[in-house]
């Protein structure tokens, strides 16, 4: 099959001129401002970063610090603590009933859940000097961070469906019809790779199996990783092989062979990985599922025990 030099001529010029507009003139959106542009991608990074460093610290100068969880700050940081942790209720709460819509947007509720989420331990773990005591403060120490490890993963898992840490949930339709936009956009560079839409749809089906257990979609993502490095490069093999081809029939081919090469790889690579998004939101969407099932235990479990903590110290001071 001879490439068209008219078409090939066309197709470059085309995709240089798209490829010189930036991306956020295509989308016709104004870039956001630099200060929002890093908070939103790096501000729950640096958030953590600055957590860890605290604790770190903490645990260091636990022998040095004259803090005690029955007296002066250290009791102090207890109450603040417990407080802030009391009031990561008011996210599902105010996510369920409409009646606390007074309250504000659950958005707004869900950046406070997760800030809480990190301060209230933060504090209870100076409250406790980073040190075990009685059987009852145990308890409630080892739930609190039973429940904000499981937060770090539901953090994890709610970025990769959603759209950033703070944006709106994703849908598969969403994802499929992107995937089918680029499967679209084929149709010039099929004229020199004639085979192109055939690679593409032996991958895609490969890709797009839903897994079928828990196991498979925790490993999923892995897999997914290695599958798509090699079957870019083995596509890109054959478009490279094709175009070779083509460039014995055909001047223009042959003029511009290392750039139809560079346009229709990144074609390939932009389908692969939207492809691949769409597989591991299948996998993502049901381990967050499964998360939230096993969260509301653990969240229960602090609250009891850590009501069991406040009574007994405060009748028994042990």
């Amino acid at each position: 099959m001879a490439a068209n030099p008219k078409a090939a001529q066309s197709t470059a010029q085309q995709t240089r001129a798209a490829a010189a507009v930036p991306p956020s003139a295509r989308r016709g959106k104004p870039p956001l401002p630099l200060g929002r542009r890093l908070y939103k991608e790096w501000g729950g990074f640096f958030g953590l970063l600055l957590a860890a460093a605290a604790i770190v610290v903490g645990y260091m100068g636990r022998d040095s610090r004259r803090l005690f969880a029955e007296q002066g700050l250290g009791y102090a940081l207890g109450i603040v603590g417990s407080f802030l942790i009391l009031t990561l209720l008011l996210y599902p709460l105010r996510k369920r009933f409409k009646f606390l819509k007074f309250l504000g947007q659950v958005r707004n509720w869900f950046r406070v859940h997760m800030i809480l989420g990190v301060v209230g331990p933060l504090a209870i773990l100076y409250h406790s000097n980073f040190s075990f005591g009685s059987v009852n403060s145990t308890a409630a120490l080892l739930a609190m961070l039973l429940v904000a490890g499981s937060g770090l993963v539901g953090r994890f898992l709610y970025q990769k469906i959603h759209h950033g840490l703070f944006g709106r949930k994703a849908s598969l339709k969403e994802l499929l019809a992107g995937v089918k936009l680029t499967t679209d956009g084929a149709g010039q560079a099929a004229q020199f790779v004639p085979n192109l839409l055939q690679y593409l749809a032996e991958y895609d089906r490969g890709v797009l199996k839903p897994p079928a257990g828990l196991w498979q979609c925790m490993t999923l993502p892995m897999k997914l990783s290695f599958k798509t490095r090699s079957g870019y490069r083995h596509i890109v093999t054959q478009i490279a092989l094709q175009l070779e081809i083509q460039a014995r029939t055909s001047d223009v081919v042959a003029q511009h062979r290392e750039r139809l090469l560079e346009l229709t790889s990144a074609f390939v690579k932009e389908h692969l990985n939207r492809v691949r998004r769409v597989a591991n939101f299948v996998a993502y969407e049901r381990l967050f599922a499964l998360w939230h099932e096993i969260h509301k235990p653990f969240f229960y479990l602090l609250l009891v025990t850590a009501i069991i903590h406040v009574i007994v110290v405060h009748l028994y001071s042990i």
